[in-house]
């Protein structure tokens, strides 16, 4: 480079010797043009020479603009198969197989980028990608200097331009962090997708895409049969082993509970029937690759053809674990570039791997263009409270690395480039949430007491080890219902005695002294695992589901039972039964509990004897004969998402009719009061655990009802603590006489919202934006 006399003759000495050094096939350099967002052709050795200064590619396009957006070196062994990949025909790289850029940094801002291609694919190891740099850093204050001399020669107004060149190239990127993507003609482009976990999140866009297109890959398969199957053999071994690394990653962030995912795909890889498919495909296409994808498309077409929409997203770890052993198999692997704080990732689908992948403490929000809403990753995200948006059509074509984005979790909604109206509405809103939740907890410590002294006890509901941080953290009374089922639906089966012991006591003792009420499997309907006996149910929500699936299955619910009687010896645990429908099925459930009583007795394995066992109210045959039910349990606990479900004959999963689910429907209502009157009547207490628990319009009519504890999620309980210390129980017990005479649910909406305007939380100087706020929506879904 000393000996060059221009910028020309610079370029091509580097581009030889960095070709040489590195045994490349091809070195290229190109100049970046911030006026133009663009980068150049300036230099190549290997390329077609007449596409100097012809081939142009705005930053952020393409592989090499992404190295230059990214401002850090990208290494692609197939780069044909990368959806970043751009084709240049005048270039004559058709036959170059791998790709490695760095860009060239001058004083933090990018003025161009340096490139080496291969024919023969080739995996960069981190001494190809150390020199890289090291060359794009010794090379940028040489071009640099070379376009400064040059312009010695140029005109005097001329002179300045390379010097404000660089400081604008600011604008390409000094790193990812500050990168800034080719600016959008149109503002505030709307996805919508579905409403998978609420929250509001404002940031640059972190795309996460499948790396490659595995069917465009060149695949060759050995000549000997033998070899072939050992070749898929030790690719299910590697994959096996980076779902293992992943497992223990999750666990370590986030409990076992969250790690049982991945036993489920472990579970896969030793499945026999799916082992033997694909050996018999390799026996009959001689392929490994050829088999693997046909017994994946097979296995997709089953799934896809299943109405159930946990069945359906089952399909889902299959393909995922299906596309690792592919990867194995081609030789690829996995990275993850680094990300700034607050990013919105871009991904295809929202699988459990991401959680290992990512730095989860700089993601502010996670969008998918595929999945539903009931798939690992979504449960993964809410329990994390992250917001998210899954199934969001065109996100993929439409969402630019770097490019501001806008996450309502609440609607389901993206926003893309964002004018500074929008940008405002939800900064401001951003800002109304962040003054309550300082306000909110400030209060944490203050009891849920009306204004006249009446105490209502506020709990949470988990299912996750992970949630009881939540628990903890916004103040909850203890846990009002713990879904022991998430611990079944992500082993894909029963889980053991053993493993449900470990995580029943871990619960109770975390919140010892905080009453923990766990509830029974409540498996059936729209949460199904494998080889239950339900693949031929017409309508699983009516048919073997909750109790009575486990009466069924004895011998499981025999071995949580055991699990559950043997954590409860601190006298903080009680035991519910869901959907019990009538006096005989809650007379044989209590039953096996004492048979299971006995056995412990027999073992001299300790357990409460005082401990309580109560049943859920979901189904209208118990509210209506819940007088006789109290007289045989310990307390109910009103689900009113199924009650509200089975009294007006809606699948609020139905888009046709959910319109027509709304929990304060005078029906359901009635119901409540009649469960309340004989809880009251027994001396037992009742609570709600459902959706109602939380929603700001149900809670004044729940507490005129009598309902004496409130569970919900963990986040909503400084809301609800707030309205119920702003109400006078003399004034909503008046309201819930209204309520239980009004005509139509609208009419209780109205009832509802003018208590809570009247008690003047709308007008609160911390509070009052938010809440208002989460009053409109709770209208306008009801």
């Amino acid at each position: 480079m000393s000996r060059s006399h221009d910028l020309e003759e610079t370029l091509a000495n580097v581009t030889d010797l960095v070709s040489k050094r590195l045994d490349a096939d091809v070195c290229s350099i190109y100049s970046a043009d911030p006026e133009q967002q663009s980068l150049r052709l300036a230099s190549t050795i290997g390329l077609a020479s007449e596409a100097v200064g012809r081939v142009e590619l705005p930053i952020g396009e393409g592989l090499v603009g992404l190295a230059a957006s990214r401002g850090e070196p990208i290494a692609i062994e197939h780069a044909k198969a990368d959806p970043h990949y751009r084709y240049f025909p005048e270039t004559g790289e058709e036959r170059f197989e791998s790709l490695l850029a760095a860009p060239l940094i001058v004083q933090g801002a990018v003025i161009g980028v340096i490139v080496i291609q291969t024919v023969e694919p080739r995996r960069f190891d981190e001494p190809d990608i150390e020199l890289l740099q090291t060359c794009a850093s010794l090379l940028a204050p040489v071009v640099v200097n070379a376009q400064l001399l040059a312009l010695m020669s140029a005109p005097p107004e001329a002179r300045g331009s390379v010097v404000s060149r660089i400081a604008e190239s600011e604008a390409i990127g000094r790193n990812r962090s500050d990168s800034q993507v080719r600016p959008r003609a149109e503002k505030n482009v709307t996805l919508r997708g579905l409403a998978t976990a609420r929250g509001v999140a404002i940031g640059p866009i972190f795309r996460m895409d499948k790396p490659v297109d595995l069917d465009r890959l060149p695949y060759e398969p050995k000549k000997d049969l033998a070899e072939e199957h050992a070749h898929f053999k030790a690719a299910m071994n590697a994959a096996r082993r980076q779902i293992e690394d992943m497992r223990d990653v999750v666990q370590d962030r986030f409990g076992p509970e969250f790690a049982a995912v991945f036993h489920a795909q472990i579970q896969i890889l030793e499945d026999k029937g799916f082992l033997q498919n694909v050996s018999l495909a390799i026996d009959q296409t001689g392929s490994a690759r050829d088999a693997l994808r046909s017994v994946l498309d097979s296995y997709r077409e089953t799934f896809e053809k299943i109405e159930d929409p946990y069945f359906r997203e089952r399909g889902t770890d299959i393909a995922d674990v299906g596309q690792r052993v592919m990867e194995r198999l081609l030789g690829l692997r996995d990275h993850v570039q680094p990300m700034q704080r607050g990013s919105v990732v871009v991904v295809d689908q929202l699988l459990p791997a991401i959680f290992a992948q990512l730095e989860m403490d700089k993601v502010a929000a996670i969008v998918a263009e595929h999945g539903g809403q009931t798939s690992h990753g979504v449960i993964f995200a809410r329990t994390l409270e992250i917001p998210a948006v899954t199934g969001a059509a065109g996100l993929l074509e439409e969402a630019r690395e770097g490019e501001l984005a806008i996450v309502d979790g609440a609607s389901g909604t993206i926003y893309l480039s964002p004018d500074e109206a929008l940008t405002r509405e939800f900064e401001q809103a951003q800002h109304r949430y962040e003054v309550a939740v300082e306000h909110l907890d400030a209060m944490r410590e203050r009891p849920a007491e009306t204004l006249d002294g009446r105490r209502i006890r506020l709990s949470a509901n988990a299912g996750l080890l992970a949630d009881l941080r939540l628990v903890d953290k916004h103040g909850a009374e203890g846990v009002g219902l713990f879904r022991t089922e998430l611990l079944a639906l992500a082993h894909r089966g029963f889980p053991s005695e053993e493993e449900q012991g470990q995580l029943y006591q871990r619960v109770v003792e975390f919140l010892h002294p905080r009453p923990v009420t766990l509830r029974t499997l409540d498996l059936g309907g729209d949460k199904g695992i494998p080889n239950i006996g339900l693949d031929d149910e017409e309508n699983p929500q009516l048919g073997c589901r909750s109790i009575r699936l486990t009466l069924e299955n004895r011998s499981a619910f025999r071995a949580q039972l055991r699990a559950i009687l043997r954590a409860s010896t601190l006298g903080n645990l009680r035991l519910l039964l869901p959907m019990i429908g009538s006096l005989p099925e809650l007379r044989e459930a209590k039953g096996v509990i004492d048979e299971v009583r006995l056995e412990l007795d027999r073992d001299g394995s300790p357990f409460d004897r005082d401990l309580e066992v109560g049943i859920m109210i979901e189904v209208p045959s118990a509210a209506i004969t819940a007088a006789v039910l109290a007289e045989e349990c310990d307390f109910f606990s009103i689900g009113t998402n199924d009650l509200t479900q089975y009294t007006l004959a809606v699948d609020r999963g139905n888009e046709r009719v959910a319109h027509l689910y709304d929990s304060l429907h005078p029906a359901v209502l009635q119901l409540i009061e009649m469960t309340v009157r004989a809880a009251n009547g027994a001396g037992i207490p009742v609570s709600v655990c459902g959706e109602m628990a939380t929603n700001p319009l149900s809670v004044p009519i729940l507490i005129g009802l009598g309902i004496e504890e409130l569970s919900g999620t963990p986040a909503a309980v400084p809301v609800v603590k707030e309205i119920i210390r702003a109400l006078d129980s003399g004034e909503v017990e008046a309201d819930a006489r209204a309520a239980l005479g009004a005509r139509t649910a609208a009419e209780v909406h109205a009832i509802a919202a003018r208590r809570l305007r009247g008690a003047g939380l709308v007008d609160h100087p911390d509070i009052g934006g938010w809440l208002g706020q989460l009053l409109d929506e709770a209208i306008a879904s009801a």
